[in-house]
């Protein structure tokens, strides 16, 4: 039986803008959205199959993943400034196939992406039957136009709900049901998470921090390490999902303690391969472990932080 995965279309309205700057400036005001959707996927597991002007299609293993996705990158372009005074937003589908999807289905997909309406999420019946029961009671049945070649309903999610991106929540070694029940709970995203098993440490204790070819020591000699993109850290990650001030470690007398204070969130992932996320919250470090800045250390290629806690 072939495994089911899910179609992302996503596309920037910029029509608006065509009067009042031009096609060029119009073209790159777009760019900068969809370069804001591509990172949406990418942090949520998903790959790019086409980009098309101010269209994007990608495809997830996990369609709940998509969903995030969807709403993430609908974030990120509202954060944008607004361009001559017009707000670019976006207008995003997603779709369910089992196993690849054809070129017609494709189309599909982006034919009820141009019907949906400006910065909205709609979703196949298909799509609906692949998501977790706990994210289905946030649906409602959207009447939109007929799209051609589709004649079952189309789903959107009701007036102001709001999911979380957060990647532990479909990430093999998390409760995805326990995250996603707190969906409807804004504050949900600061209350204190599960937390890894810390490591008790003295005034002989240091955490060495391994990053590409330079090694890091916390301890009560230096107590404090920031992380972040811009130069003046004290490690400096080169990955665009990295805040500027992204992250620090703190020695804090009987133990080590990641604080995160960036956008997209600290990962930290122990030697069990148990992953939670900081999101404007800190967590103390077990005794060894990976870190990522905006993104999962589990993800291939990315750029890992590792971590010791030791004597010295």
């Amino acid at each position: 039986m072939s495994e089911t995965r899910s179609f992302l279309v996503a596309e920037v309205t910029g029509d608006k803008l065509l009067d009042k700057i031009g096609a060029d400036e119009t073209k790159r005001a777009v760019e900068r959205c969809r370069n804001r959707a591509e990172r949406s996927i990418e942090s949520h597991q998903g790959s790019t199959v086409a980009t098309d002007g101010p269209r994007i299609v990608a495809h997830f293993d996990r369609c709940e993943n998509a969903v995030l996705a969807a709403f993430d990158m609908r974030t990120r372009v509202a954060q944008l400034p607004p361009v001559s005074g017009v707000s670019l937003s976006v207008r995003i589908a997603v779709h369910a196939v089992e196993g690849n999807a054809s070129p017609a289905e494709i189309d599909l997909v982006k034919a009820i992406a141009k019907g949906t309406p400006d910065n909205q999420v709609l979703i196949t019946t298909e799509a609906l039957s692949a998501l977790p029961d706990s994210l289905q009671p946030h649906l409602d049945q959207e009447a939109i136009p007929t799209v051609a070649g589709y004649d079952l309903p189309l789903y959107q999610f009701k007036q102001g709900t709001t999911l979380p991106p957060l990647r532990e929540a479909f990430s093999p070694t998390a409760t995805s049901i326990a995250l996603l029940g707190n969906i409807a709970d804004p504050e949900a995203m600061s209350a204190p998470q599960p937390m890894l098993a810390p490591v008790a440490a003295s005034s002989t204790t240091s955490l060495m921090l391994r990053h590409e070819n330079h090694n890091f020591v916390v301890s009560d000699l230096r107590p404090v390490l920031l992380a972040g993109r811009e130069d003046g850290n004290d490690l400096v990650i080169s990955d665009k999902r990295a805040s500027r001030h992204h992250a620090r470690v703190e020695w804090r007398q009987s133990r080590f303690v990641l604080i995160d204070t960036s956008t997209n969130g600290t990962y930290l992932v122990d030697e069990t391969g148990t992953e939670v996320v900081l999101r404007r919250s800190e967590a103390d470090l077990p005794p060894r472990g990976r870190i990522g800045f905006g993104y999962s250390p589990l993800e291939l290629g990315a750029e890992v932080v590792f971590f010791d806690v030791g004597q010295r």
